[in-house]
């Protein structure tokens, strides 16, 4: 958890043409953290995106709370995992490190998709 900007640049799945509209990234010490980068795509490019997630290890499912796609990566070690939430044009890719930020990802979900 080293990117310590606005996410532009940063390797991660991403639908085809995604524009991203906000970057941030909250580290605490040398091991906690949270990256969250919001990106916006054609609907269709977001589906074709989330289509593809399986392949790379991430399990979906549809998050009845926000009605979005909910895909979950596990980590290579303790409170390690990335996520995406993806719906109509939006896709957030959530990483937090050494820290249980699902409350958060599903705060932040919920402020955009109602």
């Amino acid at each position: 958890m080293t990117l310590q900007s606005d996410g532009q640049g940063f390797v991660r799945p991403a639908p085809e043409g995604a524009t991203l509209v906000l970057g941030c990234d909250w580290i605490v010490g040398d091991a906690t953290g949270l990256l969250v980068l919001i990106s916006t795509a054609t609907p269709d490019a977001v589906t074709a995106a989330v289509a593809t997630l399986p392949e790379e290890g991430y399990t979906c499912q549809v998050a009845d709370d926000f009605g979005a796609q909910f895909c979950e990566l596990p980590g290579s070690g303790p409170d390690t995992e990335e996520f995406v939430v993806a719906r109509d044009d939006v896709w957030i890719y959530y990483a937090p490190v050494n820290r249980n930020g699902r409350a958060f990802l599903s705060d932040i979900a919920s402020q955009i998709f109602g």
